[in-house]
């Protein structure tokens, strides 16, 4: 049986059971652009900038793939052609910007970022009934679990800071009804995910130090370290640092999405805290060329990924004829191939459908998706209700 992160497609799943598959990935579209939007009016809001910053701001912030790619030469990724995946750099081991998120994993990407800036937002001058603040924070990590439970594991350490800053007044105003459906979604959620075969799966990853080191900074850390003189008091700052550190050591399953996923959050709080500094007034000139500077090598990141789907795009339509367009449905595979390179992967075609079927996959990279119905306590007491 499929175990994934499928709550981001329920409600398009419920448009396509009663118009159909083109409506329901309209849908699919249009509920993903609200969610963007909902991001990046909360995210100006918060940041008390506009909305067209906040945007750029959220496209572009990345960590430093370009230089990985410089210092570590290899066969691929190379920086040319601009459309290769430089998030690779260090092999399986990944910090992937947002537009990377967003071209590959909008569905826990979306939900997480949404999740983020509500509980922000919910415990600053801006909201208006403090006295809930720490119910609805609880409620809405409780839906983050649901909808991207990786993701949401790294904002765990973020919810236990707002909460604490109402720690005085938790138990007076705490909303119980909130909270007991926070409970349920939690408890609901893990017997779901739990029965993941690769869920089972549990251990800490041993990084030689030198490649550690390299990819600490190269993707967030020399950011977070430049932000030190002015944010070493801030817990947000602290949390962020220890996450970013400890993160790649963990792994859950056969391959590396525990460091990809659950660093969503510490880098969301990394952009947040760059922001904050940069739109300061009262910071030296160095440091803000500085800042700006590391964050328009970062970009080259997000402008590949962008710039291999205008590629892929422009050659479908423009290049290929319409005899060499394929739009045969392949066989259903019966093992995940590790990425290679992307931009010539499923040639000749623009939609990635070589999967079609888990019925029949044998390696262990599909573990990641399936689970084992006979042992799981989910199928055999609450799927059926």
């Amino acid at each position: 049986m499929l175990v994934y992160y499928v709550g981001y497609w329920l409600p398009s799943a419920l448009v396509g059971k009663f118009f159909g598959w083109d409506i329901a990935n309209l849908f699919l579209f249009l509920w993903s652009w609200l969610g963007i939007i909902l991001i990046t009016l909360q995210l100006s809001r918060f940041l008390k900038t506009s909305p067209s910053k906040s945007t750029l701001l959220l496209i572009f912030f990345s960590g430093l793939d370009s230089l990985g790619v410089l210092v570590f030469p290899q066969e691929y990724p190379t920086l040319f052609p601009p459309i290769t995946h430089l998030e690779i750099w260090a092999g399986n081991l990944q910090y992937s910007s947002f537009t990377t998120q967003l071209f590959w994993v909008f569905n826990q990407a979306i939900p997480a970022w949404l999740c983020i800036v509500i509980i922000m937002e919910s415990n600053s001058l801006l909201f208006e009934r403090r006295e809930l603040a720490p119910s609805l924070q609880i409620f809405t990590w409780s839906l983050c679990f649901f909808f991207a439970p990786l993701a949401s594991i790294g904002l765990i350490p973020y919810v236990a800071i707002e909460i604490l800053k109402n720690l005085k007044s938790i138990f007076k105003n705490i909303n119980y009804p909130i909270l007991l459906s926070s409970i349920t979604i939690v408890l609901l959620s893990t017997f779901y995910f739990s029965s993941n075969t690769a869920a089972q799966e549990r251990s800490l990853q041993a990084i030689p130090f030198k490649e550690f080191i390299f990819f600490f900074l190269l993707e967030g850390g020399i950011l977070w370290l430049l932000l030190a003189p002015i944010k070493f008091r801030d817990p947000r700052w602290i949390i962020t640092g220890i996450l970013l550190i400890i993160i790649p050591f963990i792994q859950i399953g056969s391959g590396r999405d525990f460091a990809m996923r659950a660093s969503i959050a510490p880098l969301f709080y990394l952009m947040i805290l760059t922001a904050e500094t940069i739109f300061q007034n009262n910071i030296s000139r160095l440091l803000r060329i500085t800042l700006y500077a590391l964050l328009f090598i970062g970009a080259l990141t997000p402008l590949y990924e962008i710039n291999r789907s205008l590629y892929r795009t422009y050659e479908y339509y423009f290049i290929l004829d319409e005899s060499q367009r394929l739009q045969t449905l392949p066989k259903p595979a019966t093992h995940l191939p590790t990425a290679g390179k992307l931009e010539a992967e499923h040639p000749n075609k623009l939609v990635a459908d070589e999967i079609v079927s888990l019925q029949f996959m044998d390696d262990e990279l599909s573990k990641n998706f399936i689970a084992n119905v006979r042992q799981s306590l989910y199928y055999k007491y609450l799927a059926k209700r």
